[in-house]
């Protein structure tokens, strides 16, 4: 007779696996929203933002770099989607996404180890695009339409930082 051991992989917590399956929902409720509904800026999906800029592109991206700074939050990267394609040959019209963060909005998340999953979402991220009819935008994710699947204290932190960089996009497209 065999005895019956015990599994050397830990259990993990109910908070660990609650935390996983929300994380789990809001991904598959992203993709089900980006497939199901067109990108375009007068038909948005429900999980992104976007804002029409009445600046060109490059002035829009310099303000936002600027606003940024002043609300005393860094732009931790910066990717330039439209040139890294052109050096593979596509031809796009302008798309730069911005990495954006506020370490006192961070360390509230990431310092607490249950939390921690939701640096997958961190940091905030906000693109800066052109069309071809020449219109610029900015899209960012609509932190309201997924803060209800977040434990309160995560929803809090989130819903204090979007409002701060909808007022930065606000001074920034104005």
């Amino acid at each position: 007779m065999t005895k019956k051991g015990k599994s050397s992989r830990p259990k993990q917590t109910n908070h660990r696996l609650i935390i996983s399956g929300l994380m789990a929902f809001f991904v598959i409720l992203i993709f089900i929203g980006v497939l199901a509904t067109p990108g375009t800026a007068g038909d948005q999906p429900k999980l992104v933002q976007v804002v029409q800029s009445g600046k060109s592109f490059s002035q829009t991206l310099k303000t936002f770099k600027k606003e940024v700074a002043q609300a005393g939050w860094s732009v931790l990267n910066m990717n330039n989607m439209a040139g890294v394609l052109s050096e593979r040959g596509f031809t796009l019209h302008p798309v730069v996404t911005l990495d954006v963060c506020k370490g006192k909005y961070s360390v509230q998340i990431l310092s607490n180890d249950a939390y921690r999953p939701i640096s997958a979402f961190m940091p905030c991220r906000v693109s800066i695009y052109q069309t071809s009819d020449g219109k610029v935008f900015m899209a960012r994710m609509n932190t309201g339409a997924v803060v209800s699947m977040m434990p309160p204290e995560v929803a809090e932190i989130m819903s204090a930082s979007d409002r701060e960089i909808a007022e930065v996009i606000a001074k920034t497209v104005r």
